[in-house]
């Protein structure tokens, strides 16, 4: 579970559940952490459970970023005091600094609509550079006392074996 350092993988993560700060996060990442939306054609992985090793996935429509109707794209802008403000009695709409619009992919499992995974372990469509960007992660308390949970790495291919010294 833990690896050398005391430190805890994604995968080992399952049974820590997430934190506010996480959900937080995953509904508006600094720009930094950032990924903008696929394009038709591109291909990206997708995780189809929770938990499960991602997949590679090839995008086919990617959801219009003036559909003022998604809350996840656009919201309402309010004051100094979180009221709504109004124009002509109508809402006035703003787009979300982070917008998270749906996405269709073509998958081994068929097609599917669905949004960017930003939580550990969470279905959804991935960058294929996914485990090596940032994510907040919570604090854990391992059998050497408190531990970070691990940002996931690559693993890098095996290479050939040594070879053999003479003696």
């Amino acid at each position: 579970m833990f690896d050398q350092g005391g430190l805890l993988t994604e995968a080992d993560s399952r049974a820590v559940p997430h934190t506010r700060a996480e959900f937080d996060w995953a509904h508006c990442r600094e720009p930094q952490h950032r990924v903008g939306p696929p394009a038709a054609g591109d291909t990206v992985l997708y995780r189809h459970e929770p938990w499960a090793t991602p997949t590679e996935a090839t995008v086919e429509w990617v959801q219009p970023a003036d559909d003022v109707d998604d809350p996840h794209l656009w919201i309402v802008q309010t004051d100094q005091w979180e009221r709504p403000m109004l124009h002509g009695g109508q809402p006035v709409m703003r787009p979300k600094a982070d917008p998270w619009p749906l996405v269709r992919l073509r998958t081994k499992f068929g097609r599917v609509d669905t949004r960017e995974a930003r939580l550990r372990g969470s279905p959804g469509w991935l960058p294929p550079d996914w485990e090596r960007r940032y994510r907040p992660v919570p604090e854990v308390s391992g059998p050497a006392g408190p531990a970070l949970f691990v940002q996931p790495t690559v693993e890098p291919a095996p290479g050939p074996a040594p070879a053999p010294t003479g003696g």
